[in-house]
């Protein structure tokens, strides 16, 4: 989905250094080819973000409103399934009557197959899917659909073969390092399990969970009031489906999923956290004035699915761009204002250990509705 309509499903990446004067020409010299020349490799090339099959790559199809706006296509020929296995074995039927045979050999059954994709994939209409990105200049970030590892190795890869360097991905560890300049390792792994008998155990989580968990227990913990802030004064809920998870004796990841009811009130929730779960992903709602709300479901690895923005008053293209940006910006802001009082709050050991005895209670005295 382009950054200028619906709810977007977005990574955050910032950038090594600025985009480079010639852009544009860059982002021209890879764009995508024309359908005919898709022969039995995918192809990869950049789109404006109008559709894509427009490849007319100029100041006027992928900048608005001083963001870069473009798409990366992908383009392939492929042979359904059942077409190839029908067509195959249309192939050794009439081999094995010719030869007298009841059945073939792996090899030659293979060299069918073979002839078969020869034959079939030429006339078969390439199949086109996209991934979308933008570039906040100002701010040196990069939003893009790439969410997947395979999807964002792509992107990464053939954007650096275009513009010239490589956009960082933000994770937990890096937003800490980079963008706060504070060490992940630094950072504990708190247990606010307050079971007696799990007192020993090694606190587990990764920092992403670590902080959704804090998260959760610090929206709460102030009734859903966030602190003012020079864009405004928000507020702030967790809702479901939840996802908790843990690592029990690296035995492996050990999920619950709670979906029904009120999901941060079940009596579920509560047994997860008894047992040291983490929270891994989130339905996270802000708000700031009537009206302005952004909703998104968070994972830990800081992967952003579904944000909903606030609804825009523009009405040109452009302008309806500039404000979507606007709004992710602010997002974001908030967000990882967030995640930066989290770290300095656990590189506090005595803020740390207010945050796990406090947490401890929270968990204890949980009211499942």
């Amino acid at each position: 989905m382009p950054f200028d309509q619906g709810n977007i499903t977005f990574r955050i990446c910032s950038l090594p250094e600025p985009m480079p004067t010639d852009s544009i020409e860059r982002f021209a010299e890879y764009a995508a080819r024309a359908l005919d020349e898709i022969k039995d490799e995918p192809q990869w090339g950049w789109v404006s973000p109008r559709h894509l099959l427009d490849s007319n790559i100029s100041d006027e199809t992928i900048r608005a409103a001083g963001f870069y706006h473009l798409c990366l296509r992908q383009a392939e020929r492929k042979i359904p399934s059942s077409l190839l296995t029908a067509e195959c074995r249309m192939v050794e039927l009439a081999r094995m009557a010719e030869k007298g045979h009841e059945r073939l050999g792996r090899k030659e059954r293979k060299t069918i197959k073979e002839e078969v994709q020869q034959r079939l994939l030429p006339k078969m209409p390439p199949q086109i899917s996209g991934m979308y990105f933008a570039i906040d200049c100002t701010e040196n970030l990069l939003y893009t659909s790439a969410t997947s590892a395979n999807q964002l190795d792509m992107f990464l890869g053939f954007f650096k073969k275009s513009i010239g360097f490589e956009p960082l991905p933000y994770t937990p560890d890096v937003v800490a390092a980079e963008r706060f300049e504070l060490d992940p390792a630094s950072i504990p792994a708190l247990g606010i399990s307050p079971d007696p008998d799990r007192a020993d155990e090694r606190p587990n989580g990764s920092l992403g969970e670590n902080f959704l968990t804090w998260l959760w227990f610090f929206q709460e913990e102030r009734g859903g009031v966030l602190p003012p802030t020079k864009i405004g004064e928000f507020s702030m809920m967790i809702e479901g489906p939840l996802v908790l998870v843990s690592d029990e004796d690296g035995a492996g990841a050990v999920e619950s999923v709670i979906r029904k009811g009120l999901p941060t009130q079940s009596a579920e929730a509560k047994a997860a956290l008894m047992v040291g779960k983490k929270l891994k992903r989130a339905k996270l709602i802000l708000a700031r004035n009537p009206g302005e709300e952004w909703a998104v479901t968070v994972d830990s690895d800081f992967v952003f699915r579904g944000l909903k923005m606030p609804e825009g008053e523009a009405m040109d293209p452009e302008s309806i761009f500039e404000e979507r940006m606007t709004n992710l910006f602010i997002f974001q802001t908030i967000f990882f204002n967030l995640y930066k009082r989290f770290l300095e709050e656990m590189t506090d050991s005595q803020k740390a250990r207010e945050y796990q005895e406090n947490a401890k209670k929270w968990v204890a005295n949980r009211r499942a509705l």
